[in-house]
């Protein structure tokens, strides 16, 4: 076993082993050790004597445990055992103690929240009403035959790609919490999802969207505007939806950085179709929704009712409002809008090196592809294309 004096750059630049699995010992912190495998995972852990017997505490991989994080640790071991506390019986009666509730709010405070802008998807997925009886459950005690009866319960309700999401969440939550040592295992693991994940193809035929757009006239305020919003401008369900009256400016929609799908805000410019049917709504303040049942106070969000009802009324089905960027990109293209404009229209993922470099806004660019979307639009439905 080989002594080294620990850095992190010595760490950064340490090779993978070329064969057996390589260990070192720390030279500034004697009781911590290095453990570099052949695939070039590198894993600290501590080895302290409890009642007379030796035994090997993992601390964590690097850099995910950062070196002085590691020595922290390994040295609060090692005073611990001193002390004859055997860390074993202490983390199994810590883990024993986190309630499977618990988990949740510490995965979605800690982890969701600062790291992902889709948290309250998540955070309602791990808080499924199937969970429910989970929740005064100790974490560590919910096995791979708990998960997989519920997964079946939600799969009998016709909801298959819901239990899919479901699942593929709770085994990141148990990931990340099996990382810190909060729960001994994932009870996820091996677990296949309920149902294929495939990719959705639907485009509305030129037909179908004067279908829906006509039937739009029919539904209750504000849904029906709300929907020929999602058609004349092409963005997300749930930024349209929080659209306020302070985010429009000059005719041009700013979607905010903690509403838009990318860390940044995200400018629409509202063609005359769009202004047009804006023009239509209640405005209740500068701060208040645009599309609200409650006086301006929250957004409307029955989508399943009204979708449901759209259906109905226009005789188009087998579609869903996310399928409608996908019609509009579609539109875009078809009306010899290049490609990088109609990727901005849409807010789509640029490569790295454009997110870095190219820092044009290509705000009349934009406006030029909305307008143009929006006089087709009308074409088609007065019959006139």
């Amino acid at each position: 076993m080989a002594r080294h004096r620990f850095s992190d750059k010595w760490l950064k630049h340490l090779p993978p082993a070329k064969a057996d699995r390589l260990e070192f010992v720390d030279a500034i912190c004697p009781g911590l050790y290095l453990r570099v495998g052949t695939t070039g995972t590198k894993t600290f852990s501590t080895l302290i004597r409890v009642g007379g017997r030796l035994q090997r505490q993992t601390i964590g991989p690097y850099p995910r445990w950062s070196l002085a994080d590691a020595r922290e640790r390994a040295r609060k071991l090692m005073r611990d055992a001193d002390a004859g506390i055997d860390p074993r019986a202490e983390a199994q009666a810590l883990k024993e103690a986190i309630t499977f509730e618990d988990l949740v709010k510490a995965f979605v405070e800690q982890h969701l929240k600062p790291n992902a802008r889709s948290w309250r998807n998540i955070q309602s997925n791990l808080s499924n009403p199937r969970l429910r009886h989970f929740f005064k459950r100790s974490a560590a005690s919910i096995t791979k035959r708990d998960i997989v009866a519920v997964l079946d319960k939600i799969v009998a309700t016709s909801k298959p790609h819901g239990a899919t999401n479901v699942l593929r969440n709770l085994r990141m939550m148990y990931n990340w919490a099996a990382d810190r040592d909060m729960v001994p295992s994932n009870p996820c693991d091996r677990i296949r999802p309920p149902v294929r994940t495939t990719e959705r193809d639907r485009v509305l035929t030129d037909e179908e969207i004067v279908a829906v757009w006509n039937a739009t006239y029919q539904l209750p305020w504000p849904y029906g505007m709300m929907y020929r919003s999602f058609i004349l401008t092409g963005q997300r369900r749930s930024e349209v939806a929080t659209m306020r009256w302070c985010h429009i400016k000059d005719n041009v929609w700013t979607i905010p950085r903690e509403v838009v799908k990318k860390d940044r805000p995200h400018a629409v410019p509202l063609s005359p179709a769009m202004v047009r049917n804006l023009g239509k709504s209640c405005y209740f303040g500068p701060d208040a929704y645009v599309f609200t049942t409650t006086g301006g106070d929250a957004p409307s969000s029955n989508f399943h009712k009204t979708k449901k009802e759209l259906d109905r009324l226009s005789g188009v089905t087998g579609w869903c409002i996310h399928d409608i960027r996908r019609t509009v990109r579609s539109k875009l293209a078809e009306l010899g809008v290049p490609r990088e404009v109609a990727r901005k229209v849409l807010n789509h993922e640029d490569g790295k090196v454009d997110r870095i470099y190219n820092r044009h806004e290509y705000l009349a660019e934009k406006r030029e592809a909305l307008e143009k979307w929006g006089q087709h639009l009308e074409a088609l439905v007065e019959g006139t294309v």
